[in-house]
């Protein structure tokens, strides 16, 4: 029982004092959980920017049963993840990493608010009422091509969201 004790040897004393630091410093997990949801969803955002160019291949007859597939295909990757993002901003909030200003939480707060309004309102209805890529006479669906170009907001959000959250951790170490 020598490496659990507390009496006045070194090696008690170190592990007294992790047990502290996991108490008293949540934050460290929540910088990390953060780190890691945010790049995902930066990931997720290049990737669906980028598959979304491809749907332009696909033919109108395929295409509904398609997207049905890939917007199935996606919710286990993409919504357990920003549920973390945005829980895990909130808790930052709460207990803010050392060093990390708080404006800086605030900020990642309101690139999830913006990404995740925009996602409810604007991106989330376009593509639900997306139902064909190509127009009787061969061109690209306008409605397609407005969703792709404006999802390219999206898809910046999420990386600078990605960015400010990897410039917390860092911010954090010192």
């Amino acid at each position: 029982m020598a490496c659990i004790s507390l009496d006045s040897g070194k090696f008690g004393k170190d592990i007294l004092s992790q047990n502290q630091m996991n108490y008293t410093e949540p934050w460290r997990l929540l910088v990390l959980a953060n780190l890691a949801a945010s790049f995902s969803n930066a990931g997720a955002a290049w990737l669906a920017q980028l598959n979304w160019q491809l749907w332009r291949y696909v033919g109108n007859e395929q295409f509904e049963a398609y997207h049905l597939a890939w917007w199935h295909g996606i919710w286990w990757a993409i919504f357990p993840v920003a549920g973390l993002a945005i829980i895990g901003v909130c808790l930052q909030l709460k207990w803010r990493p050392l060093n990390v200003p708080s404006m800086a939480l605030w900020l990642a707060l309101i690139l999830q608010i913006l990404i995740y309004a925009g996602t409810t309102l604007w991106w989330g209805p376009g593509q639900a009422r997306l139902t064909m890529i190509h127009l009787a006479d061969g061109t690209l669906n306008p409605d397609y091509l407005i969703l792709t170009n404006t999802n390219w907001i999206r898809t910046i959000l999420f990386t600078f969201s990605g960015l400010l959250q990897g410039w917390v951790s860092i911010k954090s170490l010192r």
